[in-house]
């Protein structure tokens, strides 16, 4: 009996007896002919998803004052239980990023991105809607606490499985050739563009309602204002089409199934993802967790905590810290299209490799030493100045998300690409502003090398040495870096 299952672009799979198990497969890459208005719609509703994860980062870090006044204020945590409620989600995303890595790589990417798009959006938007210690009184307060770390625990758990497997999809469905040109949408529309427009809310909603208004109830407006774009985002999402890598990945299953059922080879893999992942990729996921943790480094303590922690000691001004920060989000979002198309022409490894030197291991021991030794009638501007060359060295991390996904083969790419994404963004990005204000109370912000300086670093050379450590490693035929496009590299 022979049976014959047809896919998409042109795959035909033939299953024969016992002795004859066959496949015909025309591979044709339909992404290398598709226009790139039609290439355009797959990509934009993909990469608009993690604008709403960075976007509640965004916020909640802008409105620390009023964060911190409402849940942590008067023996409540302070500063550090607001950083805390900031690492929270950061914890959760590796046990998110094997679920719905998971998920992706055994039931689809599309299910995947429709499903952590839903949950971020509505704890997002339920953070806006809590009681709080300042407005509601202690027993509210309370209330208002636990629910806000548990829905920043749910968000944790669905952004660990957003932005990876929206890159896995994007670069499933691009043309080789321009693969860093349109994963670069997901810096522009969503990493640093969603940064810097959460910050110009922020600055709008403070200059219309003022200092108490915004203490008291202004401070949700930002978390409800995520329905608008989220509401396009869900819709977007539900007319995408299946990857066809992913497509004929299946068909390929049902072959390999085929051939374990009739015993013509035995030896088969049936692992799934997760136990493929730690039992033939486990070097590549510990480079890639060491590779992006600079990223989180170098994302989320010079230019968010950094600011705020120099703020403490000179006289700056909320508005100017937050228009600074604006500064240091617009310049990546604005320069990553042409970062990506430096990152086709040049090679992402070279690419995302300079991010880091430049921007973790070079810049942060001078950069925040000149914020906290300027003499005051300066401070605002050094403080504009400094925020420009950061966005600078980020833009170049647009690299990160290529260079992540290209670690890992078709089979656990998204259970790969989001577990070493997660972790190392978690341990490095997440945790680094928690760890920098512990230790600011042990090290004065007038040292050469501050707290906030020395863990961005220290992020950075491991980062370094995870990224040229693989090349090296792939040079001698220890692992594979690249299992999307070979060169450039």
């Amino acid at each position: 009996m022979t049976q014959t299952m047809s896919g998409p672009a042109g795959v035909n799979v033939v299953v024969g007896g016992a002795r004859e198990v066959t496949k015909k497969v025309s591979l044709k890459d339909e992404s290398k002919d598709a226009p790139f208005q039609e290439v355009l719609f797959k990509i934009l509703p993909a990469a608009a998803g993690s604008a709403i994860e960075f976007y509640e980062y965004g916020i909640y870090t802008y409105l620390g004052k009023y964060m911190t006044n409402n849940f942590f204020a008067n023996g409540h945590g302070g500063s550090i239980g607001m950083w805390a409620g900031f690492a929270v989600p950061f914890v959760l995303r590796p046990l998110g990023g094997a679920f719905f890595g998971w998920i992706a790589d055994r039931h689809g990417r599309k299910l995947a991105m429709q499903l952590t798009i839903s949950i971020m959006l509505f704890s997002t938007v339920l953070q806006g809607c809590l009681p709080t210690f300042y407005s509601s009184g202690e027993t509210w307060g309370w209330f208002g606490l636990v629910v806000l770390l548990f829905i920043r625990a749910l968000q944790g758990l669905s952004a660990g499985g957003e932005l990876t497997t929206a890159a896995v999809y994007i670069s499933e469905v691009s043309p080789r050739a321009t693969l860093g040109l349109n994963l670069s949408w997901m810096s522009l529309a969503g990493v640093f563009g969603s940064w810097a427009a959460a910050a110009c809310v922020v600055v709008l909603v403070e200059l219309v309602l003022g200092e108490e208004a915004m203490m008291m109830w202004g401070w949700r407006i930002p978390y409800l204002t995520t329905l608008i774009p989220g509401f396009f985002v869900v819709v977007g999402r539900r007319h995408l089409k299946e990857s066809d890598d992913f497509e004929r990945m299946m068909l390929e299953e049902e072959l390999r199934k085929s051939e374990l059922e009739t015993g013509s080879n035995p030896s088969v893999n049936t692992q799934g993802p997760f136990a493929e992942l730690l039992s033939e990729h486990k070097m590549a996921l510990f480079v890639g967790t060491l590779g992006i943790g600079g990223f989180g480094a170098l994302s989320f303590i010079p230019p968010i905590y950094g600011v705020q922690f120099i703020q403490q000691s000179r006289d700056i001004d909320n508005l100017s810290v937050t228009v600074s920060q604006i500064i240091s989000y617009i310049i990546p979002a604005v320069l990553s299209v042409p970062v990506g198309l430096l990152t086709d022409e040049w090679g992402v490894g070279r690419v995302y490799g300079l991010s880091m030197v430049l921007g973790c291991v070079i810049a942060p021991i001078p950069l925040l030493n000149w914020w906290a030794h300027v003499p005051g009638d300066q401070v605002v501007q050094t403080l504009y100045l400094g925020q420009m060359v950061l966005g600078l060295l980020m833009a170049l991390s647009t690299s990160a998300f290529l260079w992540v996904v290209e670690l890992f083969p078709i089979r656990v790419r998204t259970t790969g690409a989001s577990l070493a994404y997660s972790i190392g963004l978690g341990l490095f990005g997440g945790l680094g502003p928690l760890l920098s204000d512990i230790g600011n109370t042990m090290i004065s912000p007038q040292s050469l090398v501050s707290a906030p300086a020395a863990i961005t670093v220290f992020s950075g050379i491991t980062s370094a040495m995870a990224i040229y450590g693989s090349r090296w490693a792939a040079q001698r035929g220890l692992m594979r870096v690249t299992h999307l496009r070979d060169s450039p590299y």
